[in-house]
């Protein structure tokens, strides 16, 4: 159960630092930030362009340092003990994507903007079932110990 919870723990990392090099490399804002507010990227003037670059990029930022963070830790976990993770990892992944599905749930449902929603979703699902493993996995490793 420990193992698993290790594993789903960097799929989750991979995904968020994955998807955070992608909102880094990208050069205009996502399809569906053009259906939030009804706008072509090549209709904004070059200052609107520069300020949603730069959330963006700071969205990315996040992403990356966040998905960075949880591959590291359930990498070391996985060659190690996962008890100093036991609270960071869930802090980190699981705090990222309940706090970005919120976000990502503004924009559904205020906006005509359809964003990847059910992703957030299910990473929360995936990251609660996770961070449930790693506590029970821990506790049955220190109970045979």
């Amino acid at each position: 159960m420990l193992r698993l919870a290790l594993a789903l723990f960097l799929l989750l990392g991979l995904v968020v630092l994955g998807t955070g090099l992608v909102y880094l490399t990208r050069g205009e804002f996502m399809p569906y930030h053009g259906g939030a507010i009804q706008t072509e990227w090549s209709a904004l003037s070059p200052h609107y362009q520069g300020l949603f670059l730069g959330m963006l990029k700071g969205l990315a930022a996040g992403q990356i340092v966040a998905g960075s963070a949880t591959v590291l830790m359930a990498a070391m976990a996985l060659r190690g003990s996962a008890r100093p993770y036991l609270a960071l990892l869930p802090v980190v992944c699981l705090g990222y994507a309940v706090l970005i599905t919120y976000a990502t749930y503004i924009v559904a449902s205020r906006t005509p903007a359809e964003p990847p929603l059910a992703l957030g979703v299910l990473m929360v699902l995936l990251g609660t079932a996770a961070s449930l493993m790693l506590a029970l996995g821990t506790r049955r490793e220190a109970g045979e110990a």
